[in-house]
């Protein structure tokens, strides 16, 4: 009866206790077995990515040094598994594996196995913790700007438009001459939105100020095809030569952002664009009036159909931009106004709205009819002949630098020209006299 009552705990202990001991020899469940690996870093992909799969990195100098990877230390083991560990030891070297190591303080550590390959050191980098109030947010947020391969940090820097970072990092170390996988610089994507904070930061940091981007046009180039005279200014103040010539060909992506055609069609068709053409077809008197201030040469035209700023300016009836580019000063309003009444067949000089002299006109004929509207005064030849007609024109100025002007010829009261505004002899040459290049004609009904 006891033994009945007893048997079956016990054979119960034994039992369990022969398999905690099966288990605790398996190599499992061995604590002698288990070696804690030394901590490692994902290495970084190498090479060139692609701009969407490019691997994102803390915002911070390249060449920054930071604290080696430590390895785990191995927590303190009782004296009980000592002898474990030096059996695991045993059984590295056996396996010609490094066997443990030991501190100065006694306590063993595991290195980790050799790599058969040679590979860089990789540093790991915690970027340190941001403390709200107490540090800024806008130095937070820089810090944690990400990074990649095809987005170099200036030209990021360039992108949100912070100047002052561009400038930190520029300091630190950052090439700002990095480009991006597309072909594109930071200089030329600054210009092209008209950062000129970012272009003086950039232009003082040493970058080529000529070099072209993916449109394989200068970066004055771009600044003109863009309203920002701030941009243009930057680049002329670092010394970029005004009378800088498009490269031809022209790409087509470049072309199909013009609104203009006239200046469209000289990108396809002619070659020797400069900047100051690129504002005269646009209008963009501010523009054009830096490049002058500078050195821009209005006398510069194409180098194929010989086509000057002037003549830009004229096919789009700018004309206050035609007075700038004739020398007038952009400041000052005219003060001499020819008027040819078509109707009266008269024409008469006003100087700050006082008639100083007049005379019958003949004006053209049926078919051949004077266009009303309002002109400048683009040149005056004391000797003209005419390039259509072959025939002598004296006292001739030029309107628009088109085929019409006005020039002694006969006079009968009626319109009588191919286009022109004939003057009498006399008057012609008073007229001469009296007007300037520069001064506006108004033709009216």
């Amino acid at each position: 009866m006891v033994s009945a009552c007893v048997l079956p705990p016990l054979v119960g202990v034994g039992v369990c206790g022969g398999m905690i001991h099966f288990l605790k020899n398996h190599e499992m469940f061995r604590v002698d077995a288990v070696v804690p690996p030394a901590a490692t870093v994902s290495k970084m992909r190498q090479g060139k990515l692609s701009e969407i799969g490019a691997e994102i990195r803390a915002a911070l100098p390249v060449d920054a040094a930071f604290d080696p990877v430590r390895q785990l230390p191995v927590p303190a083991q009782p004296n009980a598994e000592k002898a474990a560990l030096r059996r695991a030891a045993d059984a590295a070297t056996a396996a010609k594996l490094p066997a443990p190591a030991r501190h100065s303080g006694g306590e063993p550590t595991v290195v980790a196995a050799k790599k058969s390959e040679k590979s860089s050191p990789v540093a790991a980098f915690k970027p340190p913790a941001w403390r709200p109030i107490v540090d800024p947010i806008v130095e937070h947020w820089t810090r944690l700007m990400p990074r990649t391969d095809a987005l170099p940090q200036a030209y990021q820097a360039v992108l949100n438009d912070d100047a002052e970072h561009l400038a930190k990092i520029i300091a630190m170390g950052i090439s700002p001459n990095e480009v991006t996988l597309g072909g594109d610089t930071a200089l030329c994507a600054a210009v092209r939105m008209g950062r000129a904070d970012c272009v003086y930061v950039l232009a003082l940091s040493g970058v080529n100020l000529t070099q072209p981007a993916h449109e394989k046009q200068p970066p004055i180039a771009i600044a003109a095809l863009r309203r920002n005279v701030p941009v243009l200014q930057a680049l002329l103040d670092f010394g970029v030569d005004p009378n800088s010539r498009f490269n031809a060909p022209v790409l087509k992506q470049v072309i199909d952002r013009c609104s203009i055609k006239d200046l469209r069609n000289a990108m396809e068709s002619d070659r020797g664009i400069t900047p100051l053409i690129c504002c005269a077809a646009r209008g963009d008197v501010e523009g054009a009036v830096t490049l002058m201030r500078a050195g821009g040469r209005p006398g510069q035209g194409t180098t194929r159909y010989h086509r000057y700023p002037i003549n830009f300016a004229a096919t789009q009836g700018y004309l206050f931009l035609m007075r700038v580019l004739l020398g007038r000063d952009p400041e000052s309003e005219p003060d001499i106004l020819v008027t040819v009444d078509l109707s009266s067949q008269r024409a008469w000089v006003t100087k700050q709205g006082r008639i100083i002299n007049h005379t019958m006109v003949s004006t053209g004929r049926e078919g051949y009819g004077t266009p009303a509207g309002r002109y400048v005064i683009t040149d005056k030849h004391t000797s003209h002949i005419s390039t259509l007609y072959h025939v002598a024109m004296p006292w001739f100025m030029r309107l628009n630098c088109g085929a019409i002007g006005l020039h002694s010829g006969y006079v009968t009261g009626q319109p009588a020209s191919h286009g022109c505004i004939r003057l009498p002899y006399d008057k012609a040459k008073q007229f001469f006299s009296q007007v300037r290049v520069g001064d506006e004609v108004e033709i009216v009904y």
